[in-house]
């Protein structure tokens, strides 16, 4: 026992030195390398501002907004009779299918008091879901819990945009469910589009560093690609896949993929903070760049507002990361 205790001791040493020979290796390639040291660079981030647990809780101030959302917006088509274009889209979704068969039969009145009250709904679970939001934009930029508190304008404008996206999804599944390949394509094309300048403004309305809105450029093309691929994964390829374990997990299985659809998706929200925070740290902004080129350049000159709603003053220490300032996880949650 004591020889076999003595060759593990050696085999937990050795596992230990090559670690620490690797975590060198790494932060030495990442000061040579830019790209190791963004990498780095994000992950250390990612890690400070707990991107894991904020990006949870994004999840679920999303699930609880999505559903009084859905219920509103079936409340709605029942109100203006809109109903033969997404009747078979609600009643086909896993998420809808059920709320939209039980309003199937109610009548206009009865459809005008559920889209009040699931309105309210929807305001009451949004502003949950933009404290959230705002927290991880703040802890992303390095933020103070103060800082990044999120304002009762940017608020609404937030949860007005976000209602607009879950309406442009449904519409986007209507004409995808109506297309061929080709134009299934150009769907998801507009897709990226749409949700990148979607997520481009709902970054507009969260707390950050810099009021240069060109600094979030990549974030929103980070979260409009990953969104368009996720959407794609659900819409073609996840249905087969639950049709095969359907006979094994029966719901489960949709509930499973509906879960973890708002998992990645808040996952994928709150790692574009991050994203947008480094790279605006390590690189700069695409506005600087565009100000700088011929005849551009006179107007930041000649108007000076433009200079100072850019930032075209200031540059980033490029390499310097900045600690978020959120003592622990719990803190950084907004109850």
């Amino acid at each position: 026992m004591r020889r076999m205790a003595g060759k593990w001791d050696i085999v937990r040493q050795r596992a230990e030195l090559l670690g620490d020979d690797a975590k060198q290796r790494w932060v030495s390639a990442g000061e040579t390398n830019s790209a190791v040291g963004i990498a780095e660079a994000l992950y250390r981030r990612d890690a400070l501002a707990f991107g894991s647990v904020l990006g949870s809780a994004i999840a679920l101030r999303m699930f609880l907004f999505i559903i009084p959302a859905n219920v509103t917006l079936i409340a709605l088509s029942r109100i203006t009779h809109f109903t033969e274009a997404f009747d078979e889209t609600f009643e086909s979704s896993p998420t809808t299918g059920p709320m939209a068969t039980a309003l199937l039969g109610i009548s206009r009145w009865q459809a005008l008091g559920v889209f009040l009250s699931s309105a309210l709904i929807t305001l009451w679970a949004g502003r949950a879901m933009a404290r959230v939001l705002a927290a991880s934009s703040g802890a992303a930029w390095g933020l103070t819990l103060r800082e990044a508190k999120q304002r009762m304008k940017s608020m609404v404008s937030l949860i007005a945009v976000v209602f607009v996206s879950v309406g442009a999804n449904m519409v986007f599944t209507v004409i995808r469910d109506h297309t061929g390949i080709a134009l299934g394509f150009v769907v998801w094309i507009t897709v990226f589009a749409t949700f990148s300048v979607t997520w481009f403004v709902v970054m507009l309305t969260l707390p950050r560093n810099t009021t240069d809105p060109g600094a979030l450029l990549p974030g929103a093309a980070l979260f409009g690609a990953g969104y368009a691929l996720l959407q794609w994964f659900m819409q073609y390829y996840l249905p087969l896949r639950i049709e095969r374990t359907s006979d094994t997990l029966g719901q489960t299985a949709v509930t499973v993929a509906v879960l973890g659809n708002f998992f990645f998706v808040g996952r994928l929200m709150s790692g574009s903070f991050v994203f947008t925070a480094v790279l605006y740290e390590r690189l700069g902004s695409l506005s600087h760049v565009v100000f700088g080129l011929p005849l551009v350049r006179a107007l930041p000159v000649r108007y000076p507002r433009i200079a100072t709603y850019f930032a075209l003053d200031h540059h980033p220490d490029h390499g310097e990361d900045i600690d978020p300032e959120v003592p622990d996880a719990e803190a950084a949650e907004p109850r």
